[in-house]
């Protein structure tokens, strides 16, 4: 049996700009901002902002836009795609102004976009990573190499028709003999964009008393992705009876879900 939860359609999560950068050993630095921006489209629909680009190192740069597939791999890492090899590509979606440019140390550009939703057919989230790249020359004793460095914004596309589905399947405390308890979340993303939450626990001892409680950082679970996601306590646990509170809350919503768990440290 599991526990369904089904986040409303008023939503407003289309665009979503995530700060990446790709470490290099040339020292390069760019900066990209805001760091998010959210619409909703409705079928046809058309909008148009803009991104920030700030040159912070010490020397000019031309600076050219590339759009990009992504998703996550099994361990949650970033895995990147040409424009248009995945069917929830922004690929013919999204348009910016200008795609090359230079900046003088210390200069900024705002790079316009526009998103264009389509009037019907699919409504699953696109996504996509607008990376900024710059090519670095690299002296080598007797050959010329160079460096692309990219620091991008992560795009989020919704739409009003996007379902959105979150199922709780269960949690349980492992108590290995070896080594801390952990908490274990089996979380899944059966609807049509990506599910943004949080973890708040607090952890009592048997006769009420407060052991601990804190707020996770936001997790992301991309569609049709089922994780079991797990985490330590902060602190040693002494032998005895606990009760674990689980509260588990959603962005763009008021929406929570609540849980609870008993367990035993021998």
């Amino acid at each position: 049996m599991f526990h369904r939860v089904h986040l409303p359609l008023t939503i407003k999560i289309a665009i979503l700009i995530l700060l990446l950068l790709i470490p290099v050993t040339t020292g390069a630095s760019t900066k990209v901002e805001p760091s998010k921006l959210i619409f909703t489209l409705k079928p046809g629909e058309r909008i148009t902002d803009a991104i920030k680009v700030t040159n912070t190192q010490d020397t000019e740069g031309e600076f050219t836009a590339n759009v990009y597939d992504w998703t996550l791999d099994e361990l949650d890492r970033l895995v990147t795609f040409p424009a248009g090899s995945r069917p929830d590509t922004l690929d013919g979606l999204i348009k910016f102004n200008p795609r090359r440019f230079t900046l003088k140390p210390g200069e900024s550009q705002y790079v316009r976009f526009t998103l264009s939703a389509p009037k019907q057919g699919d409504w699953v989230e696109k996504k996509g990573i607008i990376f900024f790249e710059q090519e670095l020359s690299q002296a080598s004793p007797g050959i010329g190499s160079a460096v692309i460095t990219q620091v991008g914004a992560t795009v989020y596309l919704s739409f009003t028709e996007t379902v959105r589905a979150f199922h709780f399947y269960g949690a349980q405390v492992e108590t290995p003999a070896a080594g801390p308890p952990n908490v274990l979340l089996d979380l899944a993303n059966e609807g049509q964009g990506h599910i943004r939450y949080q973890v708040f626990y607090r952890l009592m001892r048997a006769d009420g008393t407060l052991v601990e409680e804190n707020l996770l950082g936001e997790q992301i679970i991309l569609p049709e992705v089922r994780r079991q996601v797990s985490f330590p306590f902060s602190g040693e646990l002494a032998p005895g009876d606990y009760h674990l509170f689980l509260e588990l809350s959603f962005w763009g919503t008021t929406q929570k879900y609540n849980t609870s768990i008993s367990f035993k440290i021998e």
